[in-house]
């Protein structure tokens, strides 16, 4: 069974001038991942825009990303959607197209119980005949996994495999921790913040899936692998990812600025964005100018 373990970009999602997804593009992004030794790739996560698609072209990207991957590295695709019988369908659709493995979202908007949650899971992994992934995001769900639920999941249900936890404080992961590795040593927990990957790998994680890899794969491969082999200079990696750190406040929400920086930087052909974060020329005007002062990897000590 797929491990979820390593670096693995929640990939941006181009689009061509005319606002369709630009699938020559978004081959070419997987591409450049794929050579510069990430561990998998997640596409139609949050970075990926996956709100902003119907059924037909989320298919259309887990195709393009399945086939530009060529069985190199595994493919976890979100499937998340308001409901359990949307995400169940965008599940059957991911296993259809090729993918690995999916990545859900519990059911957002009403707040229900972890009874609820947990057969939300189960029935996505019905759907899907896949392992799958639980995603944490309380910050824009409002309905956090707790590690009783989590515990539940890594106990009773072997198709989930691990848990995705974009959370702010670290102790959130270490008590997710606590709750499955006992139960489940093989049970995956990585990180959503980069800012958080050494205190999150030192406490027993396992990785990240990280929106900042679509800019800097480079410095975030060198950092988890720094934190994987318990090798020295994992400060110096993580500095040389924070010196970067602040590509999330180029917009509100982070993603067009993210996709305008990536730009910048000769990463995909250009940016624009269907989520509404208002006139596109300040975030551009931001990116370029975040651009221009960065510094170059080669002069960052020990970041590659």
């Amino acid at each position: 069974m797929m491990k979820l373990s390593g670096l693995w970009p929640a990939l941006l999602t181009p689009l061509t001038e005319a606002g369709a997804v630009d699938h020559p593009a978004l081959a070419a992004l997987v591409e450049d991942l794929v050579l510069r030794r990430v561990d998998g790739v997640v596409p139609l996560g949050s970075t990926g825009e996956f709100t902003e698609f119907n059924a037909a072209e989320r298919r259309a990207v887990l195709e393009t990303v399945v086939r530009a991957v060529d069985h190199r590295v595994p493919v976890l695709a979100g499937v998340s959607g308001l409901s359990t019988a949307e995400t169940c369908d965008h599940a059957t659709i991911a296993a259809e197209a090729g993918v690995d493995a999916v990545l859900a979202l519990p059911p957002v908007y009403w707040k229900v119980s972890d009874d609820r949650i947990f057969d939300h899971f189960v029935s996505v992994a019905d759907a899907a005949g896949l392992p799958v992934v639980v995603y944490d995001f309380p910050g824009l769900t409002a309905q956090p996994l707790t590690p009783t639920l989590l515990q539940r999941l890594a106990v009773e249900e072997p198709r989930v495999i691990g848990a995705k936890l974009t959370v702010r404080d670290v102790m959130a992961i270490t008590a997710a921790l606590a709750a499955t590795r006992p139960h489940r040593p093989d049970f995956s927990i990585v990180t959503g913040f980069e800012d958080l990957i050494p205190a999150a790998m030192w406490a027993g994680a396992d990785g990240a899936i990280s929106g900042m890899a679509n800019v800097i794969p480079d410095e975030l491969v060198a950092l988890v692998s720094a934190l994987e082999n318990g090798r020295p200079g994992a400060g110096e990696r993580h500095r040389a990812v924070m010196a970067d750190f602040d590509i999330y406040g180029l917009s509100e929400p982070a993603i067009p600025g993210i996709k305008a920086a990536a730009a910048a930087l000769g990463r995909i052909p250009r940016a624009n964005w269907r989520l509404d974060a208002g006139p596109q020329e300040p975030v551009l005007d931001a990116a370029a100018a975040w651009a221009a002062v960065r510094q170059p990897t080669s002069q960052r000590k020990d970041a590659a």
